[in-house]
């Protein structure tokens, strides 16, 4: 019977994929439309497979899937607790520990939002995770869509690149696809750039896009808070610099050093604050978790500028470089491997035959891309020491700046070099 709702279900989804604006609009052939889409719901089955028969049903996403049911049923039981047991916390420390990664009302909340999520699904699938895969992988499409639709505004005639960028690179497809915080957190960051993009573009905030913002903001914060550190900085100095019409380039390298300042002196003026305890103690709660069998070695972080520094080039060279071509500490790491070599390759490739267009005229919103990616970037290295932690978290940040390489290759002059050198 799952197996006849699965494919009702996957019809009116792919009618839904036409008859949606903001993707039949976005620019694509409806067959590609259509093929990319059932990539996607491919890509979901695929990870609730995996991770069913690989990790024996001992996962985040059948946990996810497993305690939606929960609240489904408890939904029929007792409506009133249904909505109300998502406000309470259940610690004796009540609201506090905003930054807390374990034992906190602020860390539950993060996962009850998407259990929350997928108990609605439930009124439609009756908890099976395939039916459930299909509604999720409709929603984080959204945000496939809304970076492609941005990246065809900057880089015009470079369809098949941009697609690339933001459809297919292979851990951001697998990731994102899986009932979980990625995919949504990937979604949501999205349709923040769009909404913000669209915004500055029109030279008009709307209130519907200012709606988008608002709300796209707050969830990021509810589901990931460290986020916002990475974030805010670099988005407001996206948009001071398009308003002001200031250099985007400066304008995003001084928010990062005042942001940089206030980060390791803001405890100096409010004791009570200090985000850099709440960096190192994030850390510590990572490595005090049961040994992975992708364990990364992580020297431990103090809260001071020095220490932060010293193990930077580690964080730099874990999310940049691992895993190497040559590591594998796990097989079904393997693909990974030959993604990221392939990616820095493309990067060597790009600083011989970059196209002539420098990189001070690029659109204000790829510097604000890669200064937030690269922050991101940093606070990961900083407090993960899992490789297969590492990787997930990094591939949802990854269409962010790939696809600005993608399509500052320039394949002409490639060829020209190949053609000499024969």
């Amino acid at each position: 019977m799952y197996y006849l709702f699965f494919i009702v279900y996957l019809a009116i989804f792919c009618w839904l994929v036409f008859k949606t604006p903001f993707l039949k609009n976005a620019g694509l052939n409806r067959q590609v439309l259509l093929m990319l889409f059932l990539l996607k719901v491919m890509a979901g089955i695929t990870i609730g497979w995996l991770s069913l028969h690989y990790y024996h049903g001992g996962n985040d996403y059948w946990d996810v899937n497993r305690e939606g049911w929960e609240e489904y049923r408890l939904l029929g039981r007792d409506p009133g607790e249904y909505f109300a047991n998502i406000f309470r916390s259940n610690y004796a420390k009540g609201y506090s520990g905003l930054f807390d990664s374990f034992q906190s009302f602020w860390s539950d909340l993060k996962n009850n939002l998407v259990i929350k999520l997928v108990s609605v699904f439930d009124i439609f699938s009756q908890g099976n995770y395939y039916i459930n895969s299909l509604f999720f992988n409709y929603l984080v499409f959204f945000g496939h869509v809304a970076l492609y639709r941005l990246f065809n505004k900057i880089y015009e005639g470079q369809s098949i690149r941009i697609l690339i960028g933001c459809f297919l690179l292979p851990s951001l497809l697998y990731f994102s696809s899986g009932i979980h915080k990625d995919g949504l957190v990937f979604l949501l960051l999205a349709l923040l750039a769009y909404a913000v993009f669209q915004s500055l573009q029109k030279k008009q905030f709307s209130l519907k896009r200012i709606v988008i913002i608002v709300i796209t903001i707050s969830l990021l914060f509810l589901f990931r808070n460290f986020l916002l550190l990475a974030l805010l900085p670099s988005l407001t100095a996206w948009i001071i610099a398009v308003r002001m019409k200031w250099q985007a380039w400066a304008c995003l390298t001084i928010a990062f050093l005042i942001s940089g300042i206030i980060l390791f002196n803001v405890n100096a003026v409010f004791p009570s604050a200090d985000p850099l305890k709440a960096i190192v103690q994030r850390q510590a709660d990572f490595l005090q978790l049961p040994l992975s069998s992708t364990p990364l070695n992580l020297d431990t972080l103090h809260p001071a500028f020095g220490s932060f520094l010293q193990n930077a080039p580690q964080a730099i060279n874990h999310l940049l470089l691992r895993p190497y071509i040559t590591e594998l500490p796990s097989p079904i790491l393997l693909p990974m491997n030959i993604e990221l070599f392939i990616y820095q390759l493309l990067f060597l490739l790009l600083l011989v035959v970059h196209k002539k267009r420098t990189l001070l005229n690029l659109d204000p919103v790829i510097p604000f891309f890669l200064f937030f990616t690269g922050s991101v970037f940093l606070l990961i290295g900083y407090i993960v020491p899992n490789l297969g932690s590492l990787i997930r978290y990094r591939s949802i940040y990854l269409p962010f700046i790939i696809t600005p390489l993608l399509c500052s290759l320039d394949l002409i002059r490639l060829g020209g070099i190949f053609k000499i050198k024969k």
